[in-house]
């Protein structure tokens, strides 16, 4: 009796964690994506049970169904929005499609060739960068679906991320390389073997900082123009699934695979702050991996949204 006590206590420690300000439930049986708009005031959420929906955090309303077919509810396997937050882009398995935000409508869309693992979409959803896995990130006019260069890797590429002016990208991938790209040119002007397998990459808006994180590995920032390590953070036996530079370039917002998020200092490496979700049930599978952050619109207010589709402001 004594051992079911006390394996009953340790759950309940285990479950423990930080009460967020606000939270939202989008969806009832989880979700194949989601996003968070750069400033903060939109998400996005490719649902198991109704396709795709844009939300309205300021209120918690859904405004818009986003699903590729009408009458159908899109699996959306990959979603993104503009780093100016005007545009999103969603992808399913036979097609992708450029939203607008303001309005909800279509702005266009192209063929998908399968095997979507990542996304980046630059200001007013002008350029694309689409991590695959045959080895190739594609650069994509969204305006006319051009390819206009076709990145490599020796492995699958599992993440990437984009300039504001679309000039610049950066792709991580199972290789444990991390890129940055002259995107226009289509050459690589950084590369760091940072491990096994890149889980994530940040860039900032300006290009001038990016970030790389690994499965069961710590992270690193690094200067863009020069090279030239900033600071390494997390912890070796964690996850850093998500992450994003505040404007000011002085901080980094995290996500991990185990319920957690961190604050960054970009200069130092400092961990500045850290909140933690409650685990669901012990005996029902958790969910909750933090999918993508963002600072919130609000100054002090941060943003995360989970694989389940759960999003907390903290």
């Amino acid at each position: 009796m004594r051992i079911i006590v006390l394996i009953w206590f340790g759950l309940l420690l285990a479950a423990c964690g930080d009460t967020p300000s606000r939270q939202w439930e989008t969806t009832a049986q989880g979700a194949y994506s989601t996003a968070l708009s750069p400033n903060g005031e939109y998400a996005f959420v490719g649902s198991v049970q109704h396709g795709g929906s844009l939300w309205r955090l300021a209120d918690g309303e859904r405004l818009y169904n986003w699903n590729h077919v009408a009458g159908e509810y899109s699996q959306i396997v990959a979603a993104t929005f503009s780093t100016d937050s005007r545009y999103a882009l969603t992808a399913e398995r036979k097609r992708f499609v450029l939203w607008e935000v303001a309005t909800g409508k279509a702005a266009g869309f192209w063929p998908a060739e399968g095997g979507v693992l990542s996304m980046a979409l630059s200001d007013n959803g002008r350029y694309a960068l689409i991590g695959q896995q045959d080895y190739s990130a594609l650069y994509i006019d969204t305006a006319s679906g051009a390819i206009l260069n076709t990145l490599t890797h020796s492995g699958d590429i599992n993440t990437v991320a984009i300039s504001g002016d679309g000039l610049v990208g950066a792709t991580g991938a199972e290789d444990g390389i991390v890129k940055v790209w002259d995107l226009p040119a289509g050459k690589v002007t950084f590369a760091y073997q940072l491990g096994d397998d890149v889980s994530t990459v940040a860039l900032s808006r300006d290009a001038s900082l990016v970030f790389a994180g690994l499965y069961y590995g710590k992270g690193k920032i690094w200067e863009t123009a020069t090279g030239r390590e900033l600071a390494s953070i997390g912890q070796r036996r964690t996850t850093i699934s998500c992450a994003r530079f505040a404007g000011d370039n002085r901080t980094l917002l995290t996500g991990f695979t185990a319920r957690r998020v961190m604050l960054w200092d970009t200069r130092t490496g400092d961990d500045l702050n850290s909140w933690r979700a409650d685990a669901p049930l012990f005996w029902r599978p958790s969910g909750l991996v933090v999918t993508d952050v963002a600072f919130g619109p609000q100054p002090g207010n941060i943003l995360s949204v989970f694989s389940n589709g759960l999003i907390y402001q903290w």
